[in-house]
């Protein structure tokens, strides 16, 4: 069975019921609504988290299908999401398939920032990994202390390495080691 992440703390229990789920096909439409509103945002501010190509429908399905897809919900609306997937061929070719969760996409609407959906985004995915036995989750997100400031208070902590250039953007690669 598929983890759901049902914490919240005590403000917010008045206000909705949280849940952390994968989706279907169906659900792909819910994840673009949140994503697209986090890149405009950013993008508004000067930061091009993400392309408009970077975040079609179908790519959206295609991970819905392969039950990548993961969709944070505030009673029934869409809050966060994410992508969870055993690979990432771009960001970390050497490690074999399996090796990890490789966490992409993250992102929270607005009218939710500051409101725990981070860490219970990244709650589903060690437990799913935990499902899975595997003992590490990677990400790569766009060089920007703050950015890395976050997921370090969430257990990740940043390759030694130099930043890669990948589309224009300057990323770092992070990793959290899970208890064996």
């Amino acid at each position: 069975m598929a983890p759901t992440t049902m914490a919240r703390d005590s403000c917010e229990a008045e206000r909705y019921r949280a849940t952390v789920r994968r989706v279907s096909v169906a659900g792909a439409q819910d994840a673009l609504v949140v994503i697209r509103e986090a890149a405009a945002w950013a993008r508004a501010r000067g930061i091009e988290v993400w392309a408009p190509h970077e975040l079609r429908q179908e790519t959206y399905e295609a991970a819905a299908c392969n039950s990548e897809l993961v969709v944070g919900y505030a009673d029934a609306t869409p809050a966060a999401t994410m992508l969870l997937q055993s690979e990432d061929s771009i960001y970390w070719p050497q490690e074999p398939p399996g090796s990890a969760i490789y966490v992409h996409k993250v992102a929270v609407r607005r009218a939710f920032a500051g409101q725990s959906w981070l860490a219970r985004l990244i709650d589903f995915a060690v437990e799913d990994a935990d499902l899975r036995g595997i003992r590490a989750l990677r990400l790569d997100t766009i060089l920007r202390p703050k950015l890395q400031s976050l997921y370090e208070r969430h257990g990740f902590r940043t390759l030694v390495e130099e930043p890669l250039s990948v589309a224009g953007r300057q990323m770092i690669r992070m990793e959290r080691l899970l208890g064996s």
